[in-house]
């Protein structure tokens, strides 16, 4: 993801509980993945820096970078197995992932620098003018149906950029191309405001009956109180941020997203495009299969059952999987041990998927 901070810190919360309580397969040893000593493309580097140098000019009150024609795809690794890999969003986590992962995947990167109209429409808040998800997605479908053609690939997205993969997804199928699978990697599949998961959570809560079929009066007592809490804090927050814009004029973060005019987008105004890109969006089964990869969330809403599925369940006509890994939203990208752990579940993940059978001879012995 080009947002190189803002769209890792985004804590999205977004799910409420539901009656899905299978536990996903845990692996918690320690790591043992060693990064790759192949150098990562020279394009993945440009374009993750052509972000920093453009906010860099941004700060320093500098003209934006000159708009040129930048690749929409491009290759984070080498590998020689049949299946290509796709990351949605070109960052610098997700270089760095896709150098920890021992994998004989070629991997790339979609990256699409979004119009400098949608940009304006943020900043003015003019939602009738920024795009829904079915059209914010359109130049990545373009991109990736040009590049991976008629042949089978892996979507990967992280946090909103998995409710980007899946809409991909549907429509590249839509045109004919084939995805084999994609990979959630803790994205929720929804992000209702925070008054509203935590209302949903409540509700559940106390329709359940007590005793065998449900929680003692005082773990649901105690359980709403800790929902109450949840819901104090993330209130506490939008009000603490709501005062920073709107009273102080503060921007707020700066990313590394650049628009087609080679502006840097604030986080505030990517958040707002998210918002208002899924205010009507509708989720439809999709024919391949899905893996959902979920980290440790202490910022999601408390909740009588756990939905590890994030969403995701019923939509994958071929299956879905579910993988824990270590760390929560943020650290499972960024620190180690989590980065490492998550570099080799998405490995192991391949090789189950594709076995050596389908790889070059030479891959395979």
């Amino acid at each position: 993801m080009s947002i190189v901070e803002a769209c890792n810190e985004s804590g999205s919360s977004g799910f409420v509980g539901s009656t899905e309580t299978t536990k996903p397969r845990q692996q918690m040893q320690d790591p043992t993945v060693k990064a790759s000593s192949r150098p990562s493309n020279d394009e993945a580097l440009a374009a993750v820096w052509a972000g920093i140098l453009g906010a860099a000019k941004h700060i320093g009150n500098r003209a934006p970078l000159p708009t040129r024609q930048r690749p929409t795809v491009v290759q984070l690794r080498q590998g020689t197995a049949a299946t290509p890999v796709y990351f949605i969003g070109a960052g610098l986590y997700e270089l760095h992932i896709a150098q920890l992962m021992p994998t004989a995947h070629s991997i790339y990167a979609v990256e699409i620098a979004w119009p400098a109209a949608w940009h304006d429409a943020a900043a003015k808040n003019d939602t009738r003018a920024t795009p829904v998800l079915e059209d914010m997605v359109g130049p990545y479908v373009d991109a990736l149906s040009a590049h991976a053609r008629a042949e089978p690939c892996v979507l990967i997205g992280y946090s909103f950029h998995g409710l980007m993969a899946f809409e991909i997804a549907r429509q590249v199928m839509a045109k004919g191309g084939k995805i084999d699978m994609i990979v959630m990697v803790d994205a929720p599949s929804d992000y209702p405001p925070a008054y509203k998961i935590a209302w949903n959570n409540m509700r559940a809560l106390w329709r359940t009956a007590p005793g065998a079929t449900g929680p003692a009066f005082t773990q649901r007592l105690a359980k709403s109180l800790a929902i109450t809490r949840w819901a104090a804090i993330e209130g506490a927050r939008y009000l603490k941020r709501l005062f920073f814009e709107s009273v102080l004029g503060d921007p707020g973060k700066l990313t590394t997203k650049l628009d087609t005019l080679g502006r840097p987008m604030t986080w505030q105004l990517i958040e707002r495009l998210y918002a208002n890109s899924i205010r009507a969006y509708r989720l439809h089964t999709l024919d391949c299969r899905g893996v959902v990869i979920r980290g440790d969330r202490p910022e999601d809403c408390p909740s009588a059952t756990i939905d590890y599925a994030m969403g995701w369940a019923g939509l994958f006509a071929k299956g879905l999987e579910l993988i824990q890994v270590t760390g929560d939203h943020i650290t499972m990208m960024r620190e180690y041990p989590h980065d490492l752990n998550l570099a080799r579940e998405m490995s192991e993940l391949l090789e189950r998927s594709y076995p050596a059978a389908e790889r070059s001879p030479a891959q395979a012995s």
